[in-house]
Protein backbone atom coordinates (compact mmCIF):
# COMPACT_ATOMS: atom_id res chain seq x y z
CA UNK A 1 0.00 0.00 0.00
CA UNK A 2 2.79 2.48 0.68
CA UNK A 3 5.04 1.75 -2.52
CA UNK A 4 1.11 2.52 -4.25
CA UNK A 5 0.69 5.56 -2.24
CA UNK A 6 4.19 7.00 -2.94
CA UNK A 7 3.83 5.99 -6.68
CA UNK A 8 0.53 7.63 -7.07
CA UNK A 9 2.31 10.97 -5.29
CA UNK A 10 5.41 10.75 -7.64
CA UNK A 11 2.87 10.74 -10.51
CA UNK A 12 0.70 13.79 -9.01
CA UNK A 13 4.00 16.04 -8.64
CA UNK A 14 4.88 14.63 -12.81
CA UNK A 15 1.89 16.05 -13.92
CA UNK A 16 1.57 19.01 -11.93
CA UNK A 17 5.15 19.57 -13.15
CA UNK A 18 3.66 18.99 -16.87
CA UNK A 19 0.99 21.52 -16.06
CA UNK A 20 3.17 23.80 -14.58
CA UNK A 21 5.74 23.81 -17.87
CA UNK A 22 2.74 24.13 -20.37
CA UNK A 23 0.89 26.63 -18.81
CA UNK A 24 4.81 28.82 -18.93
CA UNK A 25 5.37 27.13 -22.86
CA UNK A 26 1.81 28.43 -23.52
CA UNK A 27 2.62 31.83 -21.68
CA UNK A 28 5.57 32.28 -24.04
CA UNK A 29 4.14 31.10 -27.44
CA UNK A 30 0.98 33.56 -26.59
CA UNK A 31 3.85 36.19 -26.35
CA UNK A 32 5.64 35.24 -29.51
CA UNK A 33 1.74 35.29 -31.25
CA UNK A 34 1.07 38.25 -29.47
CA UNK A 35 4.63 39.92 -30.87
CA UNK A 36 3.96 38.58 -34.68
CA UNK A 37 0.43 40.13 -35.11
CA UNK A 38 1.65 43.22 -33.49
CA UNK A 39 5.08 43.23 -35.77
CA UNK A 40 3.07 41.91 -38.55
CA UNK A 41 0.18 44.79 -37.87
CA UNK A 42 3.19 47.79 -37.82
CA UNK A 43 4.77 46.24 -41.36
CA UNK A 44 1.10 46.37 -43.04
CA UNK A 45 0.43 49.86 -41.35
CA UNK A 46 4.23 51.34 -42.56
CA UNK A 47 3.54 49.55 -46.28
CA UNK A 48 0.49 51.57 -46.04
CA UNK A 49 1.93 53.99 -44.67
CA UNK A 50 4.88 54.59 -47.46
CA UNK A 51 2.27 53.48 -50.44
CA UNK A 52 -0.13 56.53 -49.26
CA UNK A 53 3.08 59.34 -48.99
CA UNK A 54 4.44 58.07 -52.52
CA UNK A 55 0.99 58.53 -54.03
CA UNK A 56 0.46 61.98 -52.38
CA UNK A 57 4.16 63.11 -53.37
CA UNK A 58 3.31 61.91 -56.74
CA UNK A 59 0.13 63.61 -57.02
CA UNK A 60 2.23 66.90 -56.25
CA UNK A 61 5.27 66.02 -58.44
CA UNK A 62 2.59 65.64 -61.27
CA UNK A 63 0.28 68.51 -60.34
CA UNK A 64 3.70 70.68 -60.66
CA UNK A 65 4.47 69.06 -64.04
CA UNK A 66 1.22 70.29 -65.32
CA UNK A 67 1.35 73.96 -64.17
CA UNK A 68 5.02 74.24 -66.55
CA UNK A 69 3.31 72.45 -69.05
CA UNK A 70 1.02 75.37 -69.94
CA UNK A 71 2.83 77.75 -72.03
CA UNK A 72 1.36 80.64 -70.51
CA UNK A 73 2.55 79.92 -67.12
CA UNK A 74 3.86 83.13 -65.62
CA UNK A 75 6.59 83.63 -62.73
CA UNK A 76 4.82 83.27 -59.74
CA UNK A 77 3.90 79.53 -61.59
CA UNK A 78 7.47 78.34 -61.93
CA UNK A 79 8.05 79.45 -58.75
CA UNK A 80 5.46 77.43 -56.89
CA UNK A 81 6.61 74.38 -58.55
CA UNK A 82 9.98 75.28 -57.85
CA UNK A 83 8.97 75.23 -54.08
CA UNK A 84 7.26 71.48 -54.35
CA UNK A 85 10.40 70.44 -56.28
CA UNK A 86 12.30 71.35 -53.24
CA UNK A 87 10.24 70.40 -50.77
CA UNK A 88 9.70 66.50 -52.49
CA UNK A 89 13.51 66.55 -52.78
CA UNK A 90 14.07 67.42 -49.16
CA UNK A 91 11.55 65.37 -47.10
CA UNK A 92 9.92 63.23 -50.55
CA UNK A 93 9.91 59.47 -50.50
CA UNK A 94 12.85 57.25 -52.45
CA UNK A 95 12.43 57.93 -56.24
CA UNK A 96 9.93 60.78 -56.02
CA UNK A 97 12.63 62.69 -54.60
CA UNK A 98 14.93 62.10 -56.57
CA UNK A 99 12.91 63.22 -59.97
CA UNK A 100 11.45 65.90 -57.82
CA UNK A 101 15.71 67.14 -57.11
CA UNK A 102 16.64 66.64 -61.47
CA UNK A 103 13.40 68.91 -61.81
CA UNK A 104 14.49 71.36 -59.71
CA UNK A 105 18.12 71.54 -61.10
CA UNK A 106 16.33 72.07 -64.34
CA UNK A 107 14.63 75.10 -63.37
CA UNK A 108 17.82 76.26 -61.62
CA UNK A 109 19.50 76.30 -64.63
CA UNK A 110 17.06 78.21 -66.42
CA UNK A 111 17.13 80.57 -64.06
CA UNK A 112 21.05 80.59 -64.42
CA UNK A 113 21.22 79.47 -60.79
CA UNK A 114 24.08 76.93 -61.46
CA UNK A 115 25.09 77.13 -57.41
CA UNK A 116 21.52 75.83 -56.73
CA UNK A 117 21.20 73.17 -59.65
CA UNK A 118 24.53 71.97 -58.98
CA UNK A 119 23.36 70.90 -54.91
CA UNK A 120 20.00 69.28 -56.69
CA UNK A 121 22.10 67.28 -58.55
CA UNK A 122 24.85 66.23 -55.95
CA UNK A 123 21.52 65.24 -53.99
CA UNK A 124 20.48 62.73 -56.41
CA UNK A 125 23.88 61.74 -56.74
CA UNK A 126 24.71 61.12 -53.01
CA UNK A 127 21.30 59.58 -52.47
CA UNK A 128 21.94 55.61 -51.71
CA UNK A 129 18.42 55.05 -52.46
CA UNK A 130 18.15 56.59 -55.91
CA UNK A 131 17.77 54.74 -58.85
CA UNK A 132 21.59 53.52 -60.48
CA UNK A 133 20.52 55.73 -63.45
CA UNK A 134 19.39 58.50 -62.22
CA UNK A 135 22.49 58.97 -60.24
CA UNK A 136 24.54 58.35 -62.94
CA UNK A 137 22.40 61.00 -64.65
CA UNK A 138 22.77 63.46 -61.75
CA UNK A 139 26.77 63.13 -62.00
CA UNK A 140 26.98 63.65 -65.82
CA UNK A 141 25.03 66.71 -65.06
CA UNK A 142 27.03 67.61 -62.47
CA UNK A 143 30.29 67.61 -64.95
CA UNK A 144 28.34 69.02 -67.63
CA UNK A 145 27.45 71.89 -66.07
CA UNK A 146 31.27 72.89 -65.11
CA UNK A 147 32.80 71.84 -68.26
CA UNK A 148 33.79 75.47 -69.27
CA UNK A 149 34.47 76.85 -65.99
CA UNK A 150 36.09 74.32 -63.75
CA UNK A 151 39.93 72.96 -64.05
CA UNK A 152 39.94 69.42 -66.68
CA UNK A 153 42.04 67.82 -64.01
CA UNK A 154 39.24 67.73 -61.56
CA UNK A 155 36.51 66.62 -64.02
CA UNK A 156 38.29 63.88 -65.75
CA UNK A 157 38.40 61.45 -62.78
CA UNK A 158 34.45 61.57 -62.76
CA UNK A 159 33.93 61.65 -66.74
CA UNK A 160 36.50 58.40 -66.88
CA UNK A 161 34.13 56.86 -63.87
CA UNK A 162 31.06 57.25 -66.03
CA UNK A 163 32.82 55.88 -69.03
CA UNK A 164 34.04 52.96 -67.42
CA UNK A 165 30.61 52.04 -66.12
CA UNK A 166 29.29 51.80 -69.97
CA UNK A 167 25.28 52.09 -69.59
CA UNK A 168 22.73 54.70 -70.72
CA UNK A 169 25.76 57.78 -69.87
CA UNK A 170 29.16 56.01 -71.10
CA UNK A 171 29.24 57.53 -74.40
CA UNK A 172 28.08 61.33 -72.84
CA UNK A 173 30.93 60.67 -70.98
CA UNK A 174 33.47 60.04 -73.51
CA UNK A 175 32.52 62.79 -75.25
CA UNK A 176 32.99 64.80 -72.03
CA UNK A 177 36.57 63.49 -72.29
CA UNK A 178 36.79 64.53 -76.05
CA UNK A 179 35.49 68.03 -74.39
CA UNK A 180 38.48 68.25 -72.33
CA UNK A 181 41.28 66.45 -74.86
CA UNK A 182 40.05 69.76 -77.37
CA UNK A 183 40.19 72.73 -75.20
CA UNK A 184 42.34 75.05 -76.44
CA UNK A 185 46.11 74.42 -75.89
CA UNK A 186 45.92 70.80 -76.59
CA UNK A 187 48.60 69.22 -76.77
CA UNK A 188 49.28 66.62 -79.90
CA UNK A 189 48.46 63.11 -77.55
CA UNK A 190 45.29 64.88 -76.05
CA UNK A 191 44.40 65.61 -79.62
CA UNK A 192 45.33 62.05 -80.59
CA UNK A 193 43.51 60.38 -77.37
CA UNK A 194 40.42 62.36 -78.98
CA UNK A 195 40.43 61.03 -81.82
CA UNK A 196 40.33 57.94 -80.32
CA UNK A 197 37.24 58.16 -78.25
CA UNK A 198 35.61 59.53 -80.93
CA UNK A 199 36.14 56.20 -83.06
CA UNK A 200 34.98 54.29 -80.49
CA UNK A 201 31.72 56.47 -79.69
CA UNK A 202 31.25 56.28 -83.76
CA UNK A 203 31.23 52.52 -83.63
CA UNK A 204 29.29 52.51 -80.87
CA UNK A 205 25.92 50.97 -81.59
CA UNK A 206 24.32 51.28 -78.00
CA UNK A 207 25.58 55.00 -78.00
CA UNK A 208 22.80 57.61 -78.64
CA UNK A 209 22.35 58.88 -81.94
CA UNK A 210 23.30 62.53 -81.55
CA UNK A 211 26.09 61.29 -80.10
CA UNK A 212 27.35 59.28 -82.70
CA UNK A 213 26.82 61.99 -85.00
CA UNK A 214 28.80 64.31 -83.33
CA UNK A 215 31.25 62.29 -83.05
CA UNK A 216 31.38 61.26 -86.75
CA UNK A 217 31.16 65.34 -87.63
CA UNK A 218 34.30 66.14 -84.99
CA UNK A 219 36.43 62.99 -87.11
CA UNK A 220 35.57 64.74 -89.92
CA UNK A 221 37.42 67.50 -88.93
CA UNK A 222 40.65 65.36 -88.29
CA UNK A 223 40.32 63.89 -92.00
CA UNK A 224 39.74 60.51 -90.67
CA UNK A 225 36.19 59.99 -92.02
CA UNK A 226 35.72 56.82 -93.44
Amino acid sequence: MADDFITEVNEEIRLQRLRAAARRWGAVVAGVVVVGAIGGGVWEWQTHARKAAQGAASARYFTALETLADPKHDKSVTQQAEATFQDLADHGPAGVRSYAALRLADLKMQDHDTTSALKAWNSVASDSAAEPALKDLARYMVLNAQTNTADPKTLRPGYEGLAQNGGAWGALAQEGLVGLDLRSGATAEQQKEAQRLLTQISGNADAPEGVRARAQALLETFGDAG
